[in-house]
């Protein structure tokens, strides 16, 4: 069983409704702490922080996009940062952007609007690959 009490996750999207909500759901879901960031650039910053367990991010983001935004995250240069779990959420989820999320390292892909229980879904999806790739069962019962 998941622990999400303990869970820190950063919401990144332009949209400051779409922020709201997603947190408003991560909040149902037990998520502790929730950091909003208004476009890639501040989610770049707000990783550079401090560890999050999880981020929800949006592609088209008008500073620095998704694709941007996954570039720089998973480049071993940005050092632990890199293996934070991320879930797109996206209004534009054709082939070719799923397909160039996944290569840039996007773990899932929810399609806006998505409700509490997808999102639920996603994240222990992505909880659960995070897990087996660090070894830490600290979250799991």
């Amino acid at each position: 069983m998941i622990i999400p009490g303990r869970l820190r996750a950063l919401v990144v999207d332009d949209n400051a409704y779409a922020r709201a909500i997603s947190a408003a759901s991560l909040r149902k879901l037990g998520v502790g702490e929730i950091v909003e960031a208004d476009g890639g650039a501040e989610a770049i910053l707000a990783l550079m922080s401090g560890p999050f367990d999880l981020m929800l991010m949006d592609w088209y983001m008008p500073d620095v996009s998704g694709a941007g935004l996954m570039t720089v995250l998973r480049d071993p240069r940005f050092g632990a940062p890199q293996a934070t779990p991320v879930i797109l959420m996206t209004a534009y989820a054709s082939r070719d952007n799923v397909a160039r999320a996944r290569e840039l390292g996007v773990n899932e892909v929810l399609v806006k609007p998505f409700t509490t229980d997808q999102l639920g879904t996603a994240l222990g999806r992505v909880l659960g690959q995070a897990q087996m790739v660090s070894g830490d069962d600290s979250v799991f019962l």
